[in-house]
Order: structure tokens, then sequence, then C-alpha cells
């Protein structure tokens, strides 16, 4: 449950997040107004996407950080665990299907 939460998250900063042709596309704003030279403009998109890619890793870091501060805190059953309860309660729901006919074959007598 806890790795569906981090992968919604990155999903949704994924989303949020710039790819080097929408980079491309704002930097080449700013040089048709001017603000930055064409030479320029391919050190900015190559630094706005290490900065990116930079920042994304350090997010990771902390959500993974903070996934498993919560999975420590939290008791959750491991599949084995869910797989063997199950198993229980067929054998048991067996058991009382069993009793039952038992039971009402002993009344019809």
């Amino acid at each position: 449950m806890a790795k569906l939460a981090e992968k919604a998250f990155l999903l949704g900063l994924g989303a949020l997040t710039l790819t080097r042709d929408k980079v491309k596309e704002a930097v080449n704003e700013l040089v048709e107004r001017g603000e930055v030279t064409t030479e320029e403009s391919k050190d900015l998109v190559d630094e706005l996407m290490e900065r990116g890619e930079a920042e994304r890793k350090e997010l990771r870091k902390m959500v993974r950080k903070e996934v498993k501060r919560v999975r420590e805190g939290v008791s959750l059953a491991s599949k084995d665990e869910v797989d063997a309860l199950n198993k229980r309660m067929d054998s048991l729901a067996d058991r009382l299907d069993a009793l039952e006919e038992k039971l009402e074959s002993e009344e019809g007598d």
C-alpha cells in the first residue's frame, strides 16, 4: 500500500515536471523577448534540466524516507500472512459446512 502511495505521489509529481521540450519552449520565449541570448539559451536549458533532475532525486529520496518511516509505524500483514489466513478461513468454512450437513442429516433421521 505504501508503494502505491509513493507511485501515485511520484506520478503526480511527474505530471508537474517540465520536459526538455517545455523547458526549451520557455527559454525560446525568453530569447524572443531579449532576456536571454541564443548562445546562453542552450546552457540555460541544460542547467534547468540538471537542476530539475537534482530536485526530483532529492524529492524521491525524501518521499522514500517518509514512506519507510510510515511503514515502520504501521503493522501491515504480508501477502504470505494473508494467504495463510485465507486458507485457514477456507478450512473453517469447509468444517462448518460439514457440521451443518451432519446436523441436517441427523434432524432428518
